[in-house]
């Protein structure tokens, strides 16, 4: 799920269905898995089935915050659940039309969503961290009272200004909202080593065919187009920066050090929230 407005595309989600022909958007569980894309297939279907297993029982409806294009809604249909989907993305609200054979879609940010009815759980798989944690838990509140909150998710074990320390909550901050006025933790689970393995196999990637293209577009404009080249170095310039940044994004020790990767499993409260910690930045 987007930060972003409402209509807002996200070019990434295209890519990983339309040309990797992905059918979820999350990292996988890996269980010795090749390094290819059938094992990362076969990955994240463990991880849906992981999520799925820990539903609690009695739970029908479910709120899928961040539902990319339908993968996880699809089979928790297929497990008899009643879902509907939440993003701000249009292309998601197409393809997950598509993909679920026209499930329920609520195009908005979690934030601003008013609930058209109360569900039993909230999940939200790889998309709790694009939602401000002083507003996550009222959002939840509002969609679930007396229901369950499902997080798979990782974070950053100190918030800092580096590719890694920009993206996911702050573990003890996220902790601390999670338990506070009457939220309650039943699981708190670290999958970690489990889900390092994706990094892996997108550093090879990087290394085995995104890096060498550039290096052999480069080289061809330096040797006829030198002045092209600068031009496209100007141009492409935050591009190009945002490459730099994917070494350390893709770097499992760099990762590992930075970060955690965990399911919580959240019961939340009845009634209007009273008043949830102050805290200052995310």
């Amino acid at each position: 799920m987007s930060d972003g407005e409402p209509g807002r595309v996200d070019p990434t989600l295209r890519f990983y269905e339309e040309v990797l022909g992905l059918s979820f958007l999350h990292y996988g569980l890996w269980e010795g898995d090749p390094l290819n894309l059938e094992g990362l297939s076969a990955a994240q279907r463990r991880y849906a089935d992981r999520l799925v297993s820990m539903i609690p029982e009695g739970t029908r409806s479910i709120l899928d915050v961040g539902c990319g294009t339908g993968g996880n809604a699809r089979l928790l249909t297929e497990r008899g659940f009643e879902v509907e989907g939440l993003s701000p993305d249009p292309f998601q609200a197409r393809r997950f039309h598509d993909r679920t054979g026209g499930l329920p879609f609520h195009q908005s940010r979690f934030e601003t969503f008013a609930p058209p009815r109360a569900y039993d759980l909230v999940l939200m798989s790889e998309s709790c961290q694009y939602v401000r944690i002083t507003r996550l838990f009222d959002a939840v509140r509002r969609a679930a009272p007396g229901g369950w909150l499902l997080v798979a998710d990782y974070f950053v074990y100190t918030c800092t200004d580096t590719p890694l320390g920009r993206s996911g909550h702050e573990l003890a901050m996220f902790r601390r909202f999670a338990q506070s006025d009457g939220f309650t933790i039943h699981a708190d689970i670290d999958i970690t080593e489990a889900v390092l393995p994706t990094l892996t196999l997108a550093r090879q990637w990087l290394d085995q065919r995104a890096r060498p293209a550039l290096v052999i577009l480069e080289d061809g404009l330096r040797s006829r187009h030198p002045w092209l080249l600068a031009l496209a170095r100007w141009w492409f310039r935050d591009r190009l920066r945002a490459i730099a940044e994917q070494d350390q994004l893709v770097d499992v020790d760099a990762f590992r050090a930075a970060k955690s990767y965990r399911i919580f499993l959240i019961s939340v409260p009845e009634g209007p929230s009273p008043s949830l910690p102050v805290v200052a930045g995310r």
